[in-house]
């Protein structure tokens, strides 16, 4: 008995139910992809900035030039003035900036006692001045906003990095620090905060 072999491929219809078939599994799989590798740069940057705090508090218990705040004031160490800080390049492929970037340390009380607290402010820009001349470049920078340490553990900590014109650069831009004063105020709940600037 004799077989007779099938060397027929496959049909039209095989052919583009497979192709349906894998564009149904790309449009599902390529969003996925693209966010979980978002997600994976903002994890790094929030690493960062919990780094940058990390360097703050060894910065002021090493050097003895620099005083701690009391309850009314707020000490400010740009990026460039932590030690053992080597942050330059984000995740996002733009340079830290040591000049706008930076770490406030404040005394809050909490219940009968007061405590040292840190809030971070980390900026990239696509040049390391910030200076955004080039055509759309505001649109690459990216930031964590002014924020207290424990708010880059909470839920939604994701959404503390910002992009384009949310990241805010003038809060070391202008010499008599108006924004720093007015956040630490609400922050502290005081009626006058003083800013001290080790640069």
């Amino acid at each position: 008995m004799k077989r007779i072999k099938n060397n027929q491929g496959f049909t039209l219809i095989e052919l583009l139910a497979v192709i349906i078939i894998l564009g149904v599994i790309m449009t599902i799989a390529i969003p996925n992809v693209i966010s979980t590798l978002d997600k994976n740069k903002r994890d790094s940057f929030l690493k960062d900035a919990k780094r940058a705090i990390t360097s703050a508090e060894y910065t002021i218990r090493s050097e003895t030039r620099y005083e701690y705040p009391d309850a009314s004031s707020v000490v400010i160490f740009p990026l460039s003035e932590l030690k053992n800080m080597d942050l330059d390049v984000s995740p996002f492929d733009t340079y830290y900036s040591p000049k706008y970037s930076f770490v406030a340390i404040t005394k809050e009380k909490e219940g009968e006692y007061y405590e040292y607290k840190y809030y971070v402010h980390l900026v990239s820009c696509i040049d390391r001045e910030c200076e955004n001349e080039e055509d759309n470049s505001v649109s690459k920078n990216r930031g964590v906003n002014l924020t207290k340490e424990e708010d880059l553990e909470a839920s939604g900590r994701y959404e503390l990095v910002v992009k384009g014109d949310d990241v805010n650069l003038d809060y070391l831009r202008d010499s008599n620090h108006a924004e720093l004063i007015s956040y630490f105020e609400r922050a502290l709940n005081v009626s006058q905060v003083n800013i001290i600037v080790y640069d």
